[in-house]
């Protein structure tokens, strides 16, 4: 008897689909490839959903849009992550991810289109790498996943990501719950001008004049420090010449020195050797990042943001004189393959800016005072049903554990007062 009643709850939980690989198998255009080991989740899922290439037109094709999903329950709430670029990341059985800990939240992570694994078979139509077609892309997902998961969702992302994540929301506002955007930019331009005059006055006085001197210093050693970067180009073969290819890393330095608050006392001082300089160059930005192996689909960003995203320029002065580019525009759209390259298109952004001043609500803004990509951050205007947090002397990797006590506090309550609500 109780040998039957086993056998009759089995049948009764197979039946009704209560386990989540049953669920996920009878969702319309699921695929699911693999489960994987998390000790903070009872499951994880690596799945892929049919995307339309277009959303406006299926009969342009489809792609596999990658898609992780992290399982503790289906009665708690879920955090999703709009990722900006590949997700590879959520294969390490060690990913943790902040809003989903602080919840106890199931975790979605949604690949963005065109990078990682989520590309079309055989030429990509770039047109369709847009912000509109990501946000539909996501409104699909997350409404079929709702059909499992019922309960308060959260959207987030960082960086592109973060953008991704209040993109969705200007044009699906009812899809989710919350949003938390942490360092999200969104440009007014192809090369948004507000960047440079943010590093003019971003830190100390003393440490930009650090920086200027140690780009000056790698640019005198030019022919020297050439040397060190033919041996690196073996493994990552150039997209440029080298003598362009340095130029370019000397100029994204003073960007990324303070996008990730690096110390300025590791700065080698400008009379150092040649390899010296090098190596400390080369540790803030990887020569990969202007190499032909495209190893984190940073190419197909670059045709996304001179598309449509936006980017940022460069500021030459104190070193125009050292530059083997001698031209007074120079810019990364260099990174974008030429039959890439689409007519810059406005239109989204200048919809989501307003958005973000109007309509916007329930999204929490975070963003660290010295990251240049702050130049760029939201414009809430007079808007009061958002939240804009810029934390003093952080960076880009700036979380809500990093937040000081009163930052944390008002980000907490208020993303438990919105959580709460009906």
């Amino acid at each position: 008897m109780k040998k039957f009643q086993w056998f009759f709850q089995l049948f009764i939980i197979i039946l009704s689909g209560q386990t989540l690989q049953d669920k996920l198998s009878r969702l319309p255009g699921v695929q699911i490839e693999s489960k994987k080991e998390h000790s903070d989740f009872k499951e994880v899922w690596v799945t892929f959903f049919k995307m339309p290439i277009d959303h406006n037109d299926s009969t342009k094709g489809f792609f596999k849009q990658r898609v992780f999903i992290f399982h503790r329950d289906f009665t708690k709430p879920v955090v999703c992550v709009t990722e900006g670029y590949t997700a590879s990341y959520a294969l390490s059985p060690f990913y943790s991810e902040e809003l989903s800990t602080l919840l106890d939240a199931n975790l979605i992570i949604i690949e963005h289109r065109f990078f990682g694994k989520s590309i079309p078979d055989g030429t990509i139509s770039w047109q369709y790498l847009t912000v509109r077609q990501a946000a539909c892309d996501h409104h699909d997902i997350i409404q079929k996943l709702k059909k499992i998961y019922p309960g308060k969702w959260v959207t987030t992302g960082a960086s592109k990501g973060g953008s991704t994540a209040v993109y969705h929301r200007c044009f699906y506002p009812n899809d989710v719950d919350v949003t938390v955007a942490y360092v999200a930019p969104f440009t007014t331009n192809r090369e948004d001008p507000r960047v440079i005059p943010f590093l003019k006055q971003v830190g100390a006085d003393s440490i930009r004049a650090k920086v200027l001197r140690f780009q000056q210093a790698v640019l005198k050693k030019r022919e020297e420090i050439k040397k060190y970067m033919e041996v690196d180009a073996k493994k990552y073969p150039l997209l440029v010449s080298p003598d362009s290819t340095l130029d370019y890393l000397v100029l994204e330095y003073a960007f990324s020195f303070w996008q990730y608050c690096h110390d300025p006392s590791r700065i080698p001082n400008e009379n150092a050797p040649a390899k010296t300089l090098w190596k400390h160059l080369t540790s803030i930005i990887p020569l990969s990042s202007y190499s032909t192996i495209d190893e984190g689909g940073t190419n197909t960003f670059y045709v996304q943001a001179y598309y449509e995203v936006g980017y940022y320029g460069y500021d030459t002065v104190g070193l125009g004189k050292y530059l083997s580019i001698q031209s007074p525009y120079i810019s990364n759209i260099i990174l974008c393959p030429k039959e890439k390259l689409l007519p810059y298109d406005s239109s989204a952004l200048h919809y989501v800016r307003q958005c973000i001043k109007t309509t916007l609500e329930k999204v929490i803004f975070i963003y660290g005072a010295n990251d240049p990509w702050t130049a760029c951050a939201a414009e809430i205007g007079d808007n009061k049903k958002v939240l804009k947090i810029i934390e003093p002397n952080a960076c880009h990797n700036i979380n809500i554990a990093g937040l000081n006590e009163n930052n944390k506090t008002l980000v907490l309550s208020t993303l438990k007062s919105w959580l709460a609500a009906k």
